[in-house]
């Protein structure tokens, strides 16, 4: 499966649990009958957010609210079935590219590392890229400050210091840009 397909895979799995779990919310009776428990353990496991107790402690709740009794082993047995879909180096890309942040210890320990393996550069370049972002709003705000500061008139001291601080940010923009493109 490459890799590409893999990411669409995750995110439509992903967005079919964020509906799912806005619905989950609101489950009447009917509803909690009607779950493919093994299902939305499995989808509640590829959103990579909460651990299993928390998840399966609120559709617990609801249900039994509307008495009806959840079917934990079908969960748990859908939950182990999400971890091993979830947890690989195509989805820990996946994961970070779409800037969330990954908990240790959410992926068994065996399979961590395989997740970790396609994480942890991922991630490490999307922050890469929000630093960019952020240098660049900074670079921005330095440029009209300047552009103030000549328009005011201000010391030539002044001007100086605001222009040493902007080659300082467009240096640090440069390099980061540098390492990017590696």
């Amino acid at each position: 499966m490459s890799p590409m397909y893999a990411s669409r895979i995750y995110l439509a799995l992903t967005l079919s649990s964020v509906a799912l779990l806005s619905a989950c919310a609101g489950m009447d009776a009917q509803e909690c009958r009607d779950t493919d428990w093994a299902y939305l353990g499995q989808l509640d496991a590829m959103d990579g957010k909460q651990d299993i107790t928390t998840r399966a402690k609120r559709h617990f709740r609801t249900c039994k609210e509307n008495g009806v009794q959840m079917d934990v082993p079908a969960y748990q047995q859908g939950w182990l079935r999400g971890l091993k879909d979830f947890c690989t180096p195509e989805n820990g890309k996946a994961f970070a590219e779409a800037g969330r942040k990954f908990q240790m210890g959410y992926c068994p320990a065996q399979l961590e590392a395989a997740f970790l393996q396609g994480y942890s550069p991922a991630r490490e370049r999307y922050e890469m890229k929000e630093s960019v972002a952020e240098l660049e709003r900074r670079i921005s705000a330095k440029k009209k400050e300047l552009r103030e500061a000549r328009d005011a008139k201000n010391s030539g001291s002044h001007i100086a210091y605001v222009q040493k601080d902007l080659r300082d940010l467009q240096q640090e923009l440069f390099q980061l840009r540098l390492k990017l493109a590696q």
